[in-house]
């Protein structure tokens, strides 16, 4: 067998997320007989021991990530310390004979420079909607367009929004996530839980899977809660997720807004209680999903799990979930910063269990059809032979999920 080429992942964070997690599952998914998996994080973290459990070489650069945040000393601190840690990157790089350099974020602006001056291939993974900020947007693009042997985007959303539409360029494509549904076939129970939080099996639960960030929508969630519960008083409601460093106020602000909701019964915070091998039973112990974010989410990953467990899930209409949710047939889409449409979209199908059933079926087959493991590995390795020169291959172009 021919030696492994090497793959390099730098990712900015070391927290809990959606691209956090996307990076562990692109490690399981890497054709391991072909590649060989770098991890290059800022530090250790939640995942360090999964991603090794997968074969992966984990090293440690400190980095921060690049962030629009109206903080002065923040900015400071990123721009002085930024080339002492391309050049630590690039050591890295070197020192472990990488072969292609794979940047998980579009603020992972280290990768691009310590591929260049390493002389390695760069893959630019656009994870982001980018800053509405037209001057930040088309610089981050054009420095994606010139740092790059190839631009992968999660969704069209966010190809179409850093490109702005037609002028995306050549070595750029629609690389959708993949996901494993034997896992959720073979390792979903809901059971335990329920029995962890004390639900029986027949009672309505609604779920919130995300961080308790303020753009994820929290508020308009419980809002809608509340109004659900006038209608289905026996319906509880499960916030999976804590506070990311820097958001504990509003944690603590979103257990007052449910308190003073008159939802303290009813509303289960989970915090990070469970982790990412939980992910099938979570899902699996849940009647539908809701998804409330009120910015565009560049994917939806917590929407591809519930449906791959069966589930129908009510997002917002804009950004990823318009590839992933079929309106009407695996879930409903509604406007964004809405309770009261989000509260009659969770009673419409709470009070239809016939409906909510033939959803979850079609919602399974939908994840079966547009985001398989197989489809998303192979892709990936097209990809890298593309950049390494193995074969050119058509780079793999997204199934268009929108009105399917």
């Amino acid at each position: 067998m021919s030696e492994r080429k090497k793959i390099a992942y730098i990712q900015p964070n070391s927290e809990i997320g959606g691209s956090d997690i996307c990076l562990l599952r692109m490690v399981q998914a890497l054709d391991k007989k072909r590649f060989a998996p770098l991890v290059i994080l800022p530090s250790d973290g939640p995942l360090v021991t999964a991603f090794e459990k997968e074969g992966a070489l984990v090293r440690f650069v400190p980095m921060a990530q690049l962030r629009t945040l109206p903080s002065p000393s923040y900015q400071l601190r990123y721009l002085s310390s930024y080339w002492p840690t391309v050049f630590q990157l690039r050591s890295v790089l070197i020192e472990n004979h990488v072969d292609i350099v794979h940047s998980n974020s579009l603020y992972s602006l280290y990768g691009a420079w310590a591929a260049r001056l390493a002389g390695r291939p760069h893959v630019w993974h656009i994870r982001e909607i980018p800053p509405k900020i037209p001057v930040a947007r088309e610089a981050l693009a054009q420095t994606v367009r010139m740092m790059s042997a190839r631009v992968v985007c999660m969704t069209a959303a966010c190809q179409n929004e850093l490109f702005d539409g037609p002028n995306k360029p050549k070595n750029s494509c629609v690389l959708y996530e993949g996901i494993d549904l034997a896992e959720f076939r073979e390792h979903g129970d809901g059971r335990r839980i329920r029995a962890d939080l004390g639900i029986p099996a027949d009672v309505p639960l609604i779920g919130f899977v995300a961080r308790l960030d303020p753009w994820k929508g929290l508020d308009i969630f419980l809002k809608a809660a509340a109004i659900v519960h006038e209608t289905f008083p026996h319906a509880h409601f499960l916030i999976a997720g804590g506070a990311p460093k820097g958001f504990e106020r509003y944690e603590k602000e979103m257990r007052t807004l449910a308190d003073s909701l008159g939802l303290s019964s009813h509303v289960h915070f989970c915090g990070f209680r469970y982790k990412h091998p939980d992910i099938p039973d979570l899902m699996a112990s849940l009647t539908l999903l809701g998804h409330t974010s009120v910015e565009p989410e560049p994917f939806g990953l917590v929407l591809i799990e519930a449906m791959a467990m069966g589930r129908p899930v009510i997002a917002t209409k804009m950004g990823g979930p318009l590839e992933i949710v079929a309106d009407g047939t695996t879930g409903l889409l509604i406007p964004p910063s809405d309770p009261s449409q989000l509260a009659t979209a969770i009673c419409t199908l709470l009070g239809d269990p016939d409906k909510l059933r033939s959803m979850g079926r079609a919602a399974r087959q939908r994840i079966e059809t547009l985001f398989p493991v197989s489809g998303f590995r192979a892709n990936l390795s097209a990809i890298y032979d593309a950049v390494l020169g193995v074969r050119t291959p058509e780079l793999p172009a997204a199934r268009s999920a929108v009105g399917v």
